[in-house]
């Protein structure tokens, strides 16, 4: 079955910010979209070197940031998740997952902690990069088992991790059955053998893969890029 599309990208929009006085901004576009883009449920990976606008495209589709040229629909809850966790580092884990949930769904944040072997009492300030990063992913997976539909957009969710973690986090990914769209952006493409599709910025163009061309993620990424 084709999964619900829930974003939609019309060609011609564009991507980036404003620069200048307030009464004489000049536009400085970072990504141009050549074709409709469309994506739905599942996992999407947005891969593309430095600096070319993977995050002010991100920030720009959870709406934090106006696009310069065209609009994007989202028919979905959308949920913005940066590439670091920014809470008091006295705050432990625990009081941390507390403070968002209740019920069914604090249990599964503290489960999926175990799974993750996260200590809940350690304060979030003396965890290491990857350990607050697992912070993030627990957050980002109950508040989307809690909506119908969902977009989870993450900047470098498995920055830190170690190879055994990403790979049980995309595992989790995988394995996930609600109605949710992950648009992710990363660079440990090794883990990743279920995707949906990939994103990548060539050129200041974002182009599409909606299926693998060759036998890895990395292929396609670099036919894109080609």
């Amino acid at each position: 079955m084709a999964s619900e599309t829930l974003l939609h990208i019309p060609s011609g929009t564009r991507f980036g910010y404003r620069t200048g006085l307030p009464w004489k901004r000049a536009a400085q576009c970072l990504v141009e979209v050549a074709d409709d883009i469309h994506a739905g449920t599942g996992l999407h990976l947005l891969v593309a070197p430095n600096g070319t606008g993977k995050t002010t495209l991100l920030r720009t589709l959870a709406g934090l940031s106006p696009a310069l040229k065209g609009r994007v629909k989202t028919d979905a809850q959308v949920h913005y998740f940066a590439d670091e966790l920014r809470v008091d580092p006295e705050m432990k884990s625990r009081t941390f997952f507390r403070a968002w949930f209740k019920g069914e769904s604090l249990v599964s944040a503290e489960e999926l902690a175990e799974t993750l072997r996260l200590n809940l009492t350690t304060p979030i300030g003396k965890l290491s990069r990857g350990n607050r990063q697992k912070v993030l992913l627990i957050l980002a997976e109950v508040k989307a088992a809690q909506s119908e539909t969902s977009v989870l957009l993450m900047d470098e969710p498995l920055t830190g991790l170690d190879a055994e973690t990403r790979e049980q986090v995309t595992q989790l990914w995988a394995a996930a059955g609600t109605r949710t769209m992950r648009l992710v952006i990363m660079h440990e493409l090794e883990c990743v053998r279920q995707a949906d599709s990939l994103l990548t910025i060539a050129r200041g163009q974002l182009r599409h893969a909606q299926e693998r061309s060759g036998s890895t993620w990395m292929e396609t990424y670099r036919n894109l890029q080609s």
